[in-house]
């Protein structure tokens, strides 16, 4: 009996004295807005529009690593996406427009420190941290002139766009033709343990190009759960 009420209290102790990592999964929201674009064709009656949208969703997961003296180390990643409409028309017509999806895989690796730490004996840890680190990207590209010149076959005024709808959205969601980027960022959170469950409410700013049309900077608010291990 002695060995099983030990057994339990120690199980009670915070976490943080045994942790040495933790994983789970994480919700996001993008902080940025991408205005619309007519690229120009230099060609008149011929006009290309990409649709403005803000902001993304985002979902993925995490680990991180606190065997390191005073810093820990993660890595999350996350799939972030929106959506727009993509238009054409030249001599010819119109093409059907285009409800396309904008997209980008992207991984984090993070450097933090604990900045300041609550504890509550036998059941709960709260601390803020602070971090930096390096990310990398692959986005799915925006339609441009020299892309929809090529998918009619070199004639940008009297080719017919009936059917580039089609061609296009096999383009842009080839794996091969997607933009790879890689950047640093910044971030803080604040993280709360109850016993084996984690949560971080984390801000982050990604410093990258060509990632969000037009901006080299863009912010996430991320929601974690999961467990220290």
């Amino acid at each position: 009996m002695k060995r099983l009420i030990t057994v339990f209290l120690i199980s009670l102790i915070p976490t943080s004295i045994f942790a040495i990592g933790g994983l789970g999964l994480q919700l996001g929201q993008g902080s940025f807005s991408v205005d619309a674009s007519s690229p120009e064709t230099g060609i008149p009656g011929v006009t290309l529009m990409n649709g403005a949208f803000d902001g993304s969703g985002a979902i993925g997961g995490y680990v991180y690593i606190d065997l390191i003296p005073f810093v820990d180390v993660e890595f999350d990643f996350n799939i972030q996406a929106n959506t727009y409409d993509i238009e054409f028309q030249n001599a010819f017509g119109d093409m059907p427009p285009l409800n396309f999806g904008w997209l980008s895989g992207n991984t984090y690796t993070t450097v933090r420190k604990k900045v300041v730490g609550l504890s509550i004996p036998f059941l709960a840890g709260a601390q803020l941290h602070a971090g930096a680190g390096l990310n990398t990207h692959s986005t799915m590209p925006i339609a441009d002139v020299d892309m929809v010149t090529k998918l009619l076959g070199g004639d940008l005024l009297n080719a017919d766009p009936s059917s580039l709808d089609q061609t296009l959205l096999s383009y842009l969601e080839d794996e091969n033709n997607r933009v790879d980027a890689s950047g640093f960022h910044i971030q803080t959170g604040l993280q709360f343990k109850l016993l084996m469950i984690d949560t971080f409410l984390i801000y982050r700013h990604t410093f990258v190009e060509d990632v969000i049309p037009g901006s080299k900077t863009f912010g996430t608010l991320n929601m974690r759960l999961g467990f220290g291990l």
